[in-house]
């Protein structure tokens, strides 16, 4: 059976958080600002590779993705149940 990982959905998270934190800290330090194109890269290479919808690899965004974790939710292009593990 196809699903998505429950680590993979915490780790799109993790990453779009970091990413607003540096780009808020750019007011002290421009650096980070490259820090937080680094983090919005890899988000979108975790997304395009691993939190789509196993089946026809539609695009979900993360705001539902996080509540598949704990609900029933199917995919709003083919309509198959994204199971979460």
């Amino acid at each position: 059976m196809k699903f998505i990982s429950r680590n993979q959905i915490n780790l799109g998270f993790v990453l779009i958080i970091l990413s607003g934190l540096m780009l808020g800290l750019t007011i002290i330090n421009w650096t980070l600002l490259f820090f937080s194109g680094i983090f919005i890269v890899a988000y979108f290479i975790l997304d395009k590779n691993k939190l789509r919808c196993p089946h026809c690899k539609g695009f979900e965004n993360l705001e539902r993705l996080m509540y598949a974790k704990n609900h029933v939710h199917y995919c709003r292009h083919c309509g198959e149940r994204l199971v979460i593990r």
